[in-house]
């Protein structure tokens, strides 16, 4: 029997007083309003990474209590809206995208020994392509093939894993080396080859200021891709040897294995090129805080381009958090959403009651002020979001001002050249490009977990 390879096929929830808590959860409101998936993101000191103009060893950062990326807001409220907030609109006073620190290679590696449900034996759906696929090979169904057809799957999926963390990894480095950016054919007014380690790594690692950091970060990212290498290789060794030991197997059967798997990876695939398009984003950012610095910019330009990439930041996410919860409330609120298939709907007391028709009237009238309550949390959330994002609209408008008054200035120190008003325009536009990639993630991930 000719060896077969796979390396040439293998890619990748009875009165007024409901509890109102209860009735968030009913919801997951966490999931409503959380500021992560992540999908894909920054914790307070990372912020100052992204968005402080200042040199690294400046002091001006340590009593900068404005730059740690909290936002606040105050908003008069009646009793049970207090409740409210204090419990879940909390959210709203730390909007900071957190992101979380890099899988290594332990995280991977558990990832990769937990066999997802999609290809445990009890799985219907599975057992019935398994059975189908031995069919077309004319080989028995026997409980033996279809064990060793599983194993095959099993360890097509670790490929298609390993394969899926190796394109992560690799842009870590290759942002790390200066490689990340394909040159481009329009000329920039920035170079896109300068080695910039991703703030993920920085986070991780925390290298001592006295150790050679270039070093000591590819020197990381190389071990963890040459660990997910050997990884790989030894995985598809045993791939191979499983499946030159099962008579009847082509790579036709294996396109049907991966198509299956592909099928249940998307989500994960979708995750780790949202984390790839964040390296990018943060790359330009970075960079565009370098070149900006490069042309030697005194306190106070500094600070100018400090508090407008900060209130850029503040605004895009406070004006897409409102176009999040939009969605998320017409998703909560439309007629397939029936009240009856919601676990709040389900009041043990109620239920209780021998008597049908008393129950049926005490049921809607539960029903009915579940749902006032469920209306009046919602709109609740949505003034204070539109409030905040109108608040950070204007401070950014502000901050756009005093940038068009240092570039009219007449004062050298107060005045700003058209390179730094451009270098400016394109960091903030970037910070822009940054937060709608997140969201649009966050709404991506939204939809698709609705489905399921």
């Amino acid at each position: 029997m000719a060896e077969f390879n796979s390396n040439s096929s293998t890619t990748s929830d009875q009165d007024d007083s409901i509890d109102i808590q209860q009735l968030m959860e009913d919801i997951d409101f966490d999931n409503v309003y959380s500021m992560e998936q992540e999908i894909n993101e920054y914790e307070t000191d990372q912020f100052n990474i992204m968005y402080n103009t200042d040199d690294d060893d400046d002091d001006d950062d340590d009593d900068d209590d404005d730059d740690n990326g909290t936002i606040e807001k105050s908003v008069t409220l009646k009793p049970i809206e207090e409740q409210i907030k204090s419990k879940k609109l909390a959210p709203l006073s730390t909007a900071i995208v957190n992101t979380k620190k890099p899988m290594t290679l332990k995280y991977i590696q558990d990832e990769i020994e937990k066999i997802p449900d999609y290809l445990m034996k009890r799985n219907k759906v599975f057992k019935q392509l398994i059975y189908e696929t031995l069919t077309t090979m004319s080989v028995s169904t026997s409980t033996n093939n279809m064990e060793d057809l599983r194993k095959i799957a099993i360890s097509i999926y670790k490929i298609m894993v390993i394969q899926t963390y190796q394109l992560l990894w690799a842009a870590y480095l290759k942002s790390g080396m200066g490689q990340l950016i394909i040159p481009s054919k329009t000329q920039r007014a920035y170079s896109t080859m300068l080695p910039i380690w991703p703030k993920e790594i920085k986070l991780l690692l925390q290298v001592d200021k006295h150790v050679n950091e270039n070093e000591t970060y590819f020197n990381f990212i190389n071990a963890q891709l040459h660990e997910l290498d050997d990884q790989l290789k030894q995985n598809q060794m045993e791939l191979n040897i499983k499946a030159n030991h099962f008579q009847g197997y082509t790579l036709s059967i294996q396109n049907i294995i991966e198509t299956y798997i592909e099928q249940h990876l998307h989500s994960l695939r979708m995750e780790i090129e949202h984390k790839i398009e964040l390296i990018q984003y943060d790359y330009h950012i970075q960079i565009l805080k370098l070149e900006y610095l490069r042309h030697k910019p005194n306190t106070f330009q500094k600070q100018l381009m400090k508090e407008l990439c900060h209130s850029k930041y503040e605004q895009e996410t406070t004006e897409q958090e409102v176009n999040l919860l939009k969605q998320q409330i017409t998703y909560y609120t439309s007629t397939n959403q029936s009240f009856e298939c919601l676990p709040i709907a389900h009041n043990s007391l109620i239920d209780s009651i021998q008597n049908s028709q008393i129950r049926q009237q005490l049921f809607l009238q539960y029903k009915d002020v579940a749902k006032q309550s469920r209306a009046k949390i919602f709109a609740l959330y949505m003034k204070t979001a539109k409030e905040q994002r109108d608040e950070y609209k204007n401070k950014h408008e502000i901050n756009l001002k005093k940038m068009w008054d240092a570039y009219n200035s007449t004062s050298d120190n107060d005045k700003i050249s058209s390179t730094m008003l451009d270098l400016m325009h394109q960091r903030c536009m970037k910070i822009s490009e940054y937060i709608k990639c997140i969201y649009k993630f966050k709404s991506q991930s939204f939809v698709s977990n609705s489905k399921s």
